[in-house]
C-alpha cells in the first residue's frame, strides 16, 4: 500500500468514531448530516497538514473533485443521496492515489455486504430490533426528487461507503508505507 502507515493510523483513530455515528444515523434516518461530513472534512486538514507534504495535501482535492462531479452526475438521475455524495467526495480526500486498485476493491465489496446485509435484516424477525429505522421501509413516494422517486427500497449507501473508509485506513495502518 501506498498510504503512510503512520498517517493511515492517525486518520483511522480519528476517522473511525465519525464513521460509526455515520452508520447510525444513515441506518435510522437515510440521512448523512451536513456535520458528519464537516467533522471528516476537519480530520483530514488537520491531520493532512500534520503529516503530507503541501502538493500531496493540495492534490488531495483533485480526488474529491473527480468524485463530487462524478457523485453529482448520479443524484441528478436520482441513483444516490446527496449526502452520500458529499461522503464520498470528503472520503476520497484519504485515498493515496497509488492504491486506487484497492480501494475501487473494498467500495465494491463495502457496498455489496451493506446492500446484502440491510436486504436480509429487512426480511428477517432482526428488524424488530430496531423497527422505527428508515432502512427497512420503502419510501411513501411523496418526494419524486429522493433516491429512486421516493417509491422504492434503498439501500443506505453510507454505511457502504464508511466501511470502504475505516476498511482502507485499517489496512494502511497495518500495511501501509
Amino acid at each position: 500500500m501506498q498510504i503512510p502507515a503512520s498517517q493511515a493510523l492517525w486518520f483511522l483513530v480519528l476517522v473511525a468514531p465519525i464513521v460509526l455515528f455515520t452508520f447510525y444515523v444513515d441506518m435510522k434516518y437515510k440521512k448523512i448530516t451536513n456535520v458528519t461530513v464537516w467533522a471528516l472534512f476537519g480530520v483530514f486538514v488537520v491531520v493532512g497538514l500534520a503529516t503530507m507534504a503541501w502538493p500531496e495535501f493540495l492534490w488531495r482535492f483533485a480526488h474529491y473533485a473527480v468524485v463530487f462531479a462524478y457523485g453529482l452526475a448520479l443524484w441528478f438521475m436520482r441513483q444516490i443521496g446527496a449526502g452520500d455524495v458529499k461522503f464520498a467526495s470528503v472520503a476520497a480526500l484519504y485515498l493515496h492515489v497509488g492504491d486506487l486498485r484497492l480501494v475501487l476493491v473494498l467500495a465494491g465489496a463495502a457496498i455489496l455486504a451493506a446492500a446484502v446485509t440491510v436486504y436480509l435484516v429487512r426480511i428477517s424477525p432482526l428488524q424488530t430490533l430496531a423497527p422505527d429505522w428508515a432502512s427497512w421501509s420503502r419510501g411513501d413516494g411523496s418526494d419524486p426528487a429522493t433516491v429512486g422517486g421516493g417509491r422504492q427500497f434503498t439501500i443506505p449507501m453510507g454505511t457502504g461507503l464508511g466501511m470502504m473508509l475505516v476498511a482502507y485506513l485499517a489496512l494502511g495502518a497495518l500495511f501501509g508505507a
